[in-house]
């Protein structure tokens, strides 16, 4: 199997050397799903760990009249249904879907069990994913926690700015899909982003943000 670097340089194979690595993803398989396609259904029954290799999905939450809100982007490294692995819940409360085209390699749980018996430094990699998800659904609720508009997107460039240290940061997923994640309505949230271009705060093209004042942008939130 072809690896991407995301999937060798993902939180799951950090730190592993190259024996266990090819062992888990000779244990693997890799599964593409088109742009607005279903991966996962609320409800549906989890069978393993995934990891998404190319591309981004998002988590989706829908109410019974087929609204939805974004709770989680997830792109190339990030994990799901590790959740769900030593939990008496096998069903997804969520739904998954292809914000792009999307590759997803997916372990067994029988198989991943086996893996990390034989790797305990896999087993180790496990929890820090583990970890990693609660630390996303915490940035969530700071995010939803926010009173305005403008400190729900500074918060959450700044945010940006943080994981990937720099200043000029490209949003993950269009402009849509990151207002639906903000709880947004689009339309406010592109009418905050030029209002904070014209205050100097930021400097935009297409999906790219250059923080032009991070202090300044840092005060909005309350940052000192």
């Amino acid at each position: 199997m072809k690896t991407e670097p995301s999937v060798k340089e993902s939180l799951l194979f950090s730190g592993l050397s190259e024996n266990v690595k090819t062992a888990v993803i000779s244990s693997a398989r890799i599964k593409k799903w088109a742009r607005g396609e279903p991966v996962v259904s609320e409800g549906d029954l989890c069978k393993g760990l995934f990891l998404v290799v190319k591309g981004v999905a998002a988590v989706q939450k829908y109410t019974p009249t087929g609204e939805y809100a974004t709770i989680c982007l997830l792109n190339a490294g990030d994990c799901f249904g590790e959740e769900l692995f030593f939990s008496e819940e096998e069903r997804y409360e969520y739904a998954l879907e292809a914000v792009s085209d999307v590759e997803i390699l997916s372990i067994s749980s029988e198989q991943l069990q086996s893996l990390m018996d034989t790797y305990p430094e896999l087993k180790e990699n496990f929890g820090k994913v583990l970890a990693q998800k609660i630390r996303m659904q915490q940035k969530r609720i700071t995010i939803l926690s926010q009173k305005t508009v403008r400190q729900k997107i500074a918060y959450y460039l700044l945010s940006l700015s943080s994981d990937k240290k720099t200043d000029k940061v490209t949003l993950p997923v269009s402009k849509e899909v990151a207002a639906k994640y903000l709880a947004i309505p689009r339309p406010s949230f592109s009418r905050e982003l030029s209002l904070m271009e014209t205050e100097g705060l930021i400097r935009t093209s297409g999906r790219t943000i250059d923080i032009a004042d991070v202090q300044a942008l840092g005060k909005e939130i309350g940052d000192s």
